[in-house]
């Protein structure tokens, strides 16, 4: 039988996929679970449509995504530390801390992102860290750690 599935099956395929499965398979487990439909003429003419706005979506999705990269390549953040006389930084500057204040500038909303820093940055100085927005879109943020100035 042939069945539209409705949700991601790690076994059988993905969302919107059209698979050949037993006839007791699709009644009894997928159609009563709400994974799957039936491979009706008029379900596949749905289906293409549910496709096409999907790519539609993804597309818009991807040129934003390119239009926060570029706007990240463009700017910098600082991060002030405090250091001791000799310049040796207190703490360091980490992933959470990097999100954080992408958050802050508006930078990124509520998008998931992978900051692809191995360890924390513990020493002044210009950084190029990778960022990866996800759907294959990445940018390189200059990340600056300076010096924070003491109030007298």
């Amino acid at each position: 039988m042939k069945i539209i599935l409705i949700e991601d099956l790690r076994s059988l395929g993905k969302k919107f996929d059209v698979k050949e499965v037993s006839d007791g398979y699709a009644r009894n487990f997928l159609f009563p679970n709400k994974l799957a439909e039936p491979a009706t003429p008029g379900a596949l003419k749905k289906l293409e449509s549910l496709k096409a706005e999907r790519d539609k979506n993804e597309n818009l999705i991807i040129a934003h995504l390119r239009e926060v990269a570029k706007n990240m390549e463009k700017n910098k953040l600082e991060f002030l530390v405090k250091t001791d006389k000799s310049g040796v930084v207190f703490g360091s500057v980490n992933k959470e801390s990097i999100l954080k204040a992408l958050r802050e500038h508006e930078f990124v909303g509520k998008e998931r992102v992978d900051i692809d820093l191995k360890y924390p940055l513990k020493e002044l100085g210009e950084y190029s860290v990778p960022v990866d927005l996800k759907k294959g879109v990445t940018a390189t943020l200059k990340v600056v750690i300076s010096k924070e100035e003491e109030k007298k």
